[in-house]
This record gives C-alpha cells, structure tokens and sequence, in this order.
C-alpha cells in the first residue's frame, strides 16, 4: 500500500507544479481521475477506501505544492534589482564551498525596516581575506540581481535550478574587507554545531591543500568532505565518459558502502563475543539489531562533515530509512522502505522531484531492488559445495548484472541531463565502486578524523593516499580513452522516455512471450534512434541560430545540402565553459556531431574561449581565424586543441567564400587582405580596438535572403566595408559589438536597412552593452531589435526561394504562468501550443 500511495502523492506534485500553467486541465484531470479510479476499482475489485486514499494522496500532493512552493516563489518575484550597491546582513546558512580564490555561500537575509523581506542569496566573494563558515552573521555591499543565466533552445536552465534550491537573488562582491563579520555562528546551539562541522571541514581542506597536488586533492575533497571546486573540468569529463562521474561526490553510494562496511564490522565483533555476553546482549538487541543501531552514527557523522547537502542528507535519509527497516526485521520490503524514504524527502523538499540527483538515486536503487527481487524469485543461489574461484565469479557475474540493469534504467535521465550514453559504466562501476569504498574513503575519512585529532598542519597518510588517488584516476584516464568511449546523443524527449520505461516494464514482467519480445523490439528501436541521433535537417531551407553565450558571441549556420558552420563559441570562465555548457549541447541536440567550417573572428576571450572544447570534442574539416597570436592561455588551449585535430589555421580576408553550394554562399567582408600582421605576431599583447577591427566578418547568401555576422568591428572598419557597398539590403544582421557606442554609424545602419538585428550580450555586463543611442539608432531605421540577454537564443529559418523568414526565440517556448481572472482557456492553449513545438523540435 506504501508504494502507491507513494506514487500517488508524488503524481499530485507533478500535477501541481503544473497548476500555475494549464489550471483548466489539471482541474479537468483531476475531476475526472475518481471517476478512473472507481472503474479501476470495480475492474480489480479493490477496496472503495483504497482507491478514496489514492485519490486524497493526488490532491493533498496537488495542495502541498501550492502551498509550500507556488506561495514563497511569489514573494521571491517581489525582489527589486538596483544598479546601485545596497548593505546587506544575513546568517549563513549553508556550508561555505571554499577555494583558494573564491568563495560561496548560501546567506538568508534579514527582514528590514524598509520592507524587505526574508529571501535566500548566493554571495559570491572573490579573493577573500578570511574564512566564513555556516551560522555566522555578516554584512556586505553589493548589487542584487535576481538568479540570471543563458537560455537556448534545449538547454540548461540555470535559473530555474536556482529557483530549485530557494535561492531567489545573487550578489557578488570582491577583495579585501568586502565581507564583515557581525557574530560567529557560536550563538545557539543549532548554529554552533554547524558552525563547528564548518570549520572542521575547512580544517581538513588547508591540510589536504598542503599535503595533496592535483588531481589527487580535488577527488580527496569530493569524496571526504564533499568540497566539488578542487575538481578538475577536465577529470570530470573523463570520469562522465567512463560513467563514474557519481563518485566524485558525495552519494549513496559512499554513504551506502560506508554503512555496509560498519553494519558488517559492528555484526562481526559482535558474533564474536564470548557466549555469556552474547546471550545477555541478545536479550536487549540481536546482533543485527545493535549493529544497525549503531551504523547511524557514523554515517550521520559522515554526512554532516561532507556539508550536509541537500542530495547528502536525501541520501542519508534511505540510508536510515534501509537501517530502521533492518531493525523492524523488514529488510525485505525494500519497495516500501524506498517510497517512505520518497514520501519523507518530498515532503521536506518538494522540489526535489525535478533534482537531477534525486531522479538518478531513486531510479537506480528501485532498479537494484527489482533486481534483487528478480533475483529471489528464480533462486539463484550459490551451489551448496563452490569454491572461491567459482563464488568469485558469480559475485563478478552479478555485479555486472546489476550494473546493466542500473545503467539501463538510467540511461534516459543521463541522456537528457549530459547528452550522453556511458555504456563504458556497465564495466567500470564493477571495479571503481568497491574500490572507492573499500579503500578510498575509508582511507580519506580516516586521514580526516586523524587530523581533527591531533590538529597537525598536514594530513596524515597523504602520500598513500596521494599514490591510490592517483593510480584510480590513472586507470579511469586509461578506460576513457577507449575507442567511442564518448558517445553523445540528443537530449531524449518526454513522451519517448516515458514510452522507453514503459516497454522495460513490459519486457521485466513475466508476461506472454510475444509480450515481452514485442517490448523488447521496441527498446532496440528507440536505443537505436537515441544511439543514431540524426541531424534534424530543415530540409530546403537554412536555418541561423544565435545562441545565448552571455557577454560573448556564437552563431550556428545550417545551410540545406547539410554543411554546419560555426561562428565563434563565447566564453570560457573558472567553472564555466561556455562551448562545453552550452554550443555544444545544441549541436548534439540538433543531431550534428561534425563542424564544416569553425571562424574564430578574432582572438578574444569573449568570442573564442569556447572553441577550444568544441574543437577537442567535435570532427572540424576547416578551422579559420585572423592569423593573429596572443600570449594568453585560453588561445594557447585553442591552438592546442586545433593542432590535435591535425589542422592549422586558415586565414580569412576579404573576398574569400568560406562556403560556395547552389544558391547559397558564406563570404568574407573583412579584414583585407593587403593588411600586415606581421608586426603583430610579434607582439604581447594587442588592444582592444585593433583585435576589433581586424574581426572576419562574413555575408551569408541564400536567394533571396542575406545575413551579415558583424563580429566586433567599430567604425574603423565599418567605414571601410562602407567603400564597397553590398549589392541589395541585409535582412538579417548581427549589431556589431554586442552593441557598443564604438561600433555605431547611423549612416551605415540605413544603407544597410536591415528587417532584423540581433544584439549578443550578457545581463548585467560590466559594459552596459547595448548603449542606449545604439538602441535608438535601430528603433529610428524601424528595425526589429531582438536582444539575447532578454530573448534567450535567437534561430532564424528560411527558403532561398521565398521571402518569408521566420524569427524564434527563446523566451517565447517557456510556459508562461496564467491569470485566470485575465485570460483563461486561450493563454492554456498557448502553453499547450508550446509543449508542442518543444517536442517538436526534440523530435
């Protein structure tokens, strides 16, 4: 009964996540669900008070979303962004995410005189001159914005991940003194606990900073005390590839393993007391019982010095949940442990439906736990006479067994989340899982404990954990470097992962035979479809696509025989790379796993410092740039990457077609070719200005409509584009310079006369890109200005042959919320319209 009121409850808070949206429908659905569930009943004959407590799940789930999320997200709208700095206090009330030039902490404001209101704010204070921990009380000066990140056609919503976690605006601050502490976190008891556990955790990191050297120290971090921005981006990728990427931070798996080794540990000393002490012990509690007891201690410990997290304690929770089980003596109802450790987080936080870490925990321990269940029905058991050799391999035959039915169970979740299949996992996860909780967190937490202990400077153990870290790290490099390790894939859509789940139920239940091998064809189908991924082709027409890459620039050209260019990548940052986040996402998304023709328009961060993953992850038949070369290390990555493709830069200039097919044509209008670059190979550095102006700028043609990808020239430039006139008006244009005084010329804005102008900049750039008069400048000439810093990706589609062209953006696929007493049945349809054009376009 457990499980399905579990499924139940947690139906009503899908449904009412999706009240604010279509209110008709849901209503509709859920009028008429008592009327299913009453023909259900008289179908199976189950009880009228079961089928009326499945029903009262759905609506109190429908309820308590509504209540504990649609209300307090309300308020958060409330917020009122400045341009001017504003004194801020709070308490810290999250473990601070600590690195060496940076620092991140989650602090709950205070409630003011002014009318400000209690919210959640991510601070981000870079080069800090002292340590902050969780509890205490401070006060800095900063712009409030609330959350802000780029929005692409089948992207990663930041904001909304933000939204997720409660936090409902962002601050920054820099330097020395930025941040002032009020109190420490002492006062109380609740935040002295955590207060302690803080400053216990940043203990352990500067011991390990000193005794460990990369990457050895960002895994230790990981996995001891939950510290993710030591890791590598690098390592992370090679440990996606090989489907271990769970291991570098904290889950249920350290925290299951841990349980297990002490739960056997405690078990075995306990056997193995003298018979009279057993006996009297045996009276209180059986060994399983004491064992299970004492378990929770210290994997309460482990999840509290690992920062307490939200997907640790979640974790923490089914792990507890598992122990109570084990001392009920209802170990084997593992389904009902699992839906009241459910029912118990989402009752916490219902948000959590839509976590990402969430959806994988469950869906992986449901399927060990159908497994084993499977397992126990056929009897498969150990001869009663095997020897080790023989008991060792069924262990390792259903470990592997165990790791494809995980991995298949996951793979749509991971598909739609990393564009990724790491069928690699289904080896590799036999071997780095016990090896990571059999040795390295033992030894990490051991190495930990000792060093609270005695408080030395270094930690103890560093070189063999440094000499383990290193050899695990080694052997994962090895398996990623495996011929088509890597496979990615377009992002999944809805109703084809839920037709997968639904075809593996149908396969895993002892049905009909022609039942189940009907499902199982249909399971190889959609593998296929997934695996093969296609291009999704416009047929006869092109399509240009101007993602939203933040202060930045990236443009993706499809033209109709298929050749894909690629125009720029954006930026690359600390912990954010621009190409890896978001360029490359689209192309797997659209089906395209080669580049034609790569332009890098000039060596700036800003506009190449994607390129260099791009480059190293995608085939490119022609990279081209400004033959420029800057002594800077995000270019030395974009040379290195291009020379592993075996290509060497193609300088463009003027006159040059970069793409010559039928009707339609990529050209080069800048720079010329006569200009000497001679002087500035060698030379350091270049200004700014200069790197502008010697932008490629590219005319694509197709029939009858011309796009002008403008890069960031200013008016030198311009001026000499405007001394050979294109031949007929540009429809389409890229505002150059993401819409700086610099590169404005009124003049040339009318002899272009273009329909459509696309402005690439980032919300709350330190520039104030797009000025004000650059704005005005395109509202005089009547042209329509799109924005990716308020749009979100901007596509362009069209047919050479017909005039029409068509303009999408973003912001306009996000469902909006509906006001009933304003616009009721239409606004739903709209919505309705764009879950439809979403999935089309997924398909």
């Amino acid at each position: 009964m457990l499980p399905s009121l579990s499924v139940a409850f947690l139906s009503g808070l899908v449904l009412g996540s999706f009240v604010p949206y279509f209110p008709l429908s849901v209503s509709c659905l859920l009028v008429v669900s008592p009327i299913i569930l009453s023909l259900w009943e008289r179908r199976f004959r189950d009880s009228t008070a079961k089928t009326t407590l499945l029903c009262g799940c759905v609506l109190f789930g429908v309820l308590y979303w509504s209540v504990t999320v649609e209300r307090p997200a309300r308020d958060g709208e409330a917020i009122l962004e400045s341009d001017s700095p504003e004194e801020v206090t709070g308490r810290i009330i999250a473990p601070v995410q600590q690195t060496a030039e940076r620092m991140t902490a989650i602090v709950l404001r205070d409630a003011s005189a002014e009318g400000k209101h209690l919210y959640r704010l991510r601070l981000t204070w870079r080069v800090p001159d002292r340590s902050l921990f969780q509890g205490d009380r401070i006060r800095f000066r900063a712009r409030i914005r609330r959350p802000s990140g780029s929005l692409n056609p089948g992207g990663f919503d930041y904001v909304a991940y933000l939204e997720r976690q409660g936090i409902s605006a962002t601050a920054s601050v820099n330097g020395e003194h930025a941040v002032e502490r009020l109190e420490g976190g002492a006062n109380g008891l609740w935040w002295a606990v955590w207060n302690q556990l803080d400053k216990w955790r940043d203990q352990i990191r500067l011991a390990a900073v000193q005794s460990l050297s990369q990457p050895a120290l960002g895994i230790y971090l990981g996995i001891v005390i939950g510290e993710r921005n030591y890791i590598d981006s690098d390592l992370r990728e090679q440990f996606m590839v090989t489907g271990t990427v769970h291991l570098l931070s904290i889950s249920g798996s350290h925290l299951g393993l841990v349980a297990l080794l002490t739960f056997a540990a405690v078990r075995g000393i306990l056997l193995r007391l003298p018979a009279g002490w057993l006996l009297r012990l045996s009276r209180t509690a059986p060994p399983t019982r004491m064992a299970a007891l004492v378990t929770v201690i210290p994997v309460t410990l482990y999840a509290c010095l690992a920062g307490a997290e939200l997907a640790t304690m979640r974790s923490l929770l089914m792990v507890l949940v598992a122990l109570l089980a084990r001392w009920l003596g209802y170990e084997q109802r593992m389904l009902h442990a699992l839906a009241l450790a459910a029912i118990l987080i989402l009752l916490h936080d219902p948000q959590a439906l839509y976590d990402i870490s969430f959806q994988l925990s469950f869906l992986s321990v449901l399927a060990i736990a159908g497994w084993l269940s499977r397992s126990e029905e056929s009897d498969s058991v150990l001869p009663e006479h095997s020897n080790a050799v023989r008991t060792t391999l069924c262990w390792a035959r259903d470990a592997m067994v165990m790791s494809g039915v995980v991995t298949a169970v996951t793979l749509p979740l991971v598909a739609l989340y990393f564009n990724q299949i790491p069928w690699l996992g289904l080896f590799t996860n036999v071997v780095a899982v016990p090896v990571m909780g059999l040795f390295l967190v033992p030894i990490g937490l051991l190495s930990a404990l000792w060093q609270l202990a005695d408080g030395s400077a270094s930690l103890p153990l560093s070189s063999a954990i440094q000499v383990l870290i290193d050899g695990f790290i080694a052997g994962m490099r090895m398996m990623s470097a495996f011929p088509i390790a890597e496979w990615h894939v377009a992002s999944p859509s809805i109703p084809l992962m839920a037709l997968f789940f639904a075809l593996l139920m149908g396969a895993w239940r002892r049905r009909s035979a022609w039942t189940r091998w009907a499902a199982v064809i249909g399971l190889v189908c959609i593998l296929f479809w997934w695996v093969w991924s296609p291009h999704l082709s416009d047929g006869h027409n092109f399509r240009v696509t101007f993602l939203d890459v933040g202060q930045g620039d990236s443009a993706v050209l499809e033209f109709p025989n298929g050749e894909v260019v690629l125009i720029d990548g954006g930026a690359t940052y600390e912990r954010f790379d621009m190409g890896r986040s978001v360029v490359a996402p689209y192309l797997w998304n659209r089906g395209i796993r080669s580049i034609d023709h790569v332009i890098a328009t000039h060596p700036q961060l800003d506009h190449v410092g994607g390129l260099a993953w791009v480059m190293r992850h995608f085939p490119v038949r022609e990279y081209w740039g400004t033959g420029e070369v800057r002594e800077e290390a995000f270019y030395d990555r974009l040379r290195q990457s291009v020379s592993s493709q075996g290509l060497s830069e193609q300088v463009a200039y003027e006159g040059m077609d970069i793409v010559s097919s039928g009707e339609c044509r990529l050209q080069v209008l800048n720079p010329p070719e006569y200009f000497d670059i001679s002087s500035t190979l060698l030379s350091k550095r270049q200004e700014g200005h200069g790197l502008n102006n010697r932008s490629v700028v590219t005319l694509m043609t197709c029939g009858l409509h011309q796009v002008l990808f403008t890069a960031d020239i200013e008016r030198e430039a311009i001026n000499r584009i405007k001394a050979a006139p294109i031949r007929r008006s540009i429809e389409i244009l890229k505002v150059p310079h993401h819409g700086a005084v610099s590169s404005l010329d009124r003049d040339w804005i009318a002899s272009l006369h273009p329909r459509v102008a696309i402005i690439s900049a980032g919300k709350h750039n330190p520039y104030n890109h797009p000025a004000a008069a650059v704005i005005q400048a395109y509202v005089d000439e009547h042209v329509s200005l799109y924005r990716t810093d308020r749009d979100g990706g901007i596509w362009i589609t069209g047919n050479g042959s017909e005039e029409v062209l068509t303009v999408h953006r973003t912001r306009d696929r996000k469902l909006q919320p509906i006001d009933l007493s304003s616009c009721g049945w239409p606004c739903e349809c709209d919505n309705w319209y764009r879950v439809w054009t979403r999935w089309k376009d997924r398909t």
